[in-house]
């Protein structure tokens, strides 16, 4: 999905990685932007990027779903919902059952809340994206934050099954999943020993995250093959134009060389002409699968 002119909707974006997603996804001049937060401070964060902004608590089912619909009537549609609100605790058995719920209830429980809304809204339009910031405990796991790491791996079972179920509405859904990431809520927790698995591979900027996610919504990211200009803006383009573009030059290519040579591929040893012309068949084709290969991909 191409961000340009479209109507996005991120939740926990006064700070963290929902800060940086708005900053981030800003730059790609959006038709609207609209910041969800518990804390007051969403506003200010708001009025810097010329954004809306809106004060409530996603756990509260019918606040924040009220607020949802609120922002569908001004914008008419909501294309991108980034739904980043989350809380961790860290705690194993100790951890109380109010605790236990309070997870259960911002970590799982607001995306279903936005679903509720946000689905039957996108199938109607035909179109719509999902971004569920799940985190690597979602994944892998995260030693002593049991209910923090339980309520996330919940959260990518219902991406994955939101996705199955309505990704032929036009409806796509992707999770966020970052290791450790340098936001308000690692650094407050205090709890993480210097030999902690999740710090051996280091901590990671709230804006590398959010500038990866950006990458990944607007298209195929490969690493290291999609960061080459020409590869990377043609081969793994969502836009047809590109792939009608390739194939047509391709044909007019493949025409060309068949007329001057002819489509055989003869034996080496037969004469050098045909061994030629069979080496840049070989080619051709090699060049036709590519091209086919990455329209497929691109558009899959």
């Amino acid at each position: 999905m191409k961000l340009q002119n479209k109507n996005i909707v991120i939740t926990g974006a006064a700070d963290g990685i929902g800060y940086a997603l708005a900053n981030r996804i800003n730059q790609e001049s959006p038709n609207s932007l609209s910041l969800i937060d518990i804390n007051e401070s969403v506003v200010s964060v708001a009025n810097s990027l010329h954004a809306d902004s809106y004060t409530v608590d996603v756990s509260d089912e019918n606040a924040f779903q009220e607020v949802l619909n609120q922002i569908i009537d001004k914008n008419k549609s909501i294309d991108l919902f980034c739904s980043n609100a989350g809380i961790q605790q860290f705690g194993t058995l100790e951890t109380s059952t109010d605790d236990w719920q309070k997870n259960w209830d911002v970590n799982v429980m607001s995306h279903i809340h936005a679903s509720k809304v946000l689905i039957p809204h996108m199938q109607e339009q035909k179109s719509g994206y999902l971004l569920l910031t799940v985190s690597a405990a979602g994944l892998l796991n995260m030693p002593g934050a049991l209910a923090y790491a339980t309520t996330k791996h919940a959260a990518m079972g219902l991406a994955e099954n939101l996705a199955i179920m309505y990704g032929n509405d036009g409806i796509k859904v992707s999770t966020l999943c970052p290791q450790l990431v340098d936001t308000n809520m690692v650094r407050s927790a205090k709890e993480l020993p210097e030999n902690h698995p999740l710090l051996k591979d280091g901590v990671l900027s709230a804006d590398t995250v959010a500038d990866e996610a950006v990458k990944g919504i607007n298209g195929i990211y490969i690493p290291f093959i999609s960061d080459v200009p020409f590869v990377g803006k043609v081969f793994f383009s969502h836009d047809p134009m590109v792939y009608f573009t390739l194939l047509f030059v391709f044909f007019v290519t493949f025409f060309l060389y068949r007329t001057r040579y002819g489509l055989e591929l003869r034996a080496v040893g037969e004469n050098p002409q045909a061994a030629d012309a069979g080496g840049i068949n070989v080619i051709l084709i090699r060049f036709c699968a590519v091209v086919i290969g990455g329209a497929l991909i691109g558009l899959a």
